[in-house]
């Protein structure tokens, strides 16, 4: 018996707290406010009507809602990938920019060096030499066709965008 008593009692009990919560959620998106100035240029909010006809009626709408514990972990988790995503694109337009300089400045480099190796009989490479010393001696015919190959392959390789 008192099995029953106390399921009834937990029944009403439930139903009454429905009940009043349903009833506070629409009375809270019934709730009307009221905004005017005063002679003194002050402005006030009331949930009461205001005399006069000078004031602008505003109403709540109650959108909030009690995330989870888990819920507010999806949206940080997702928050977080997003962030993620955003700095790894923007760390690729980097990459991307970086490797346009680069390849604008070996381009132009190999353009030089092929005018450089088509204008000049004589080009001289310096090199270390077998005491350590850095010295200069003309580049062979067959080391001048190399390096202008070499060049060529380059701008064809930097300069085609």
């Amino acid at each position: 018996m008192k099995t029953k008593r106390l399921s009834f009692t937990a029944t009403v009990l439930t139903s009454t707290l429905f009940l009043s919560s349903t009833v506070n959620v629409v009375s809270a998106k019934e709730i009307a406010i009221y905004r005017w100035v005063d002679k003194n240029n002050v402005v006030h909010f009331s949930q009461n009507l205001p005399k006069g006809d000078e004031y602008r009626e505003f109403s709540t709408i109650s959108s909030y809602k009690a995330l989870s514990k888990a819920e507010r972990k999806l949206i940080a988790e997702q928050s977080n990938a997003e962030q993620k995503i955003t700095d790894q694109e923007k760390q690729q337009d980097n990459v991307i920019a970086q490797n346009k300089a680069t390849y604008k400045k070996n381009c132009k480099a190999a353009r030089l060096n092929i005018k450089m190796l088509n204008s000049l009989n004589d080009v001289h490479i310096n090199e270390e030499n077998s005491d350590g010393t850095i010295g200069s001696r003309p580049l062979t015919a067959p080391e001048k066709a190399n390096k202008l190959a070499l060049s060529k392959k380059h701008e064809e390789l930097y300069c085609n965008e």
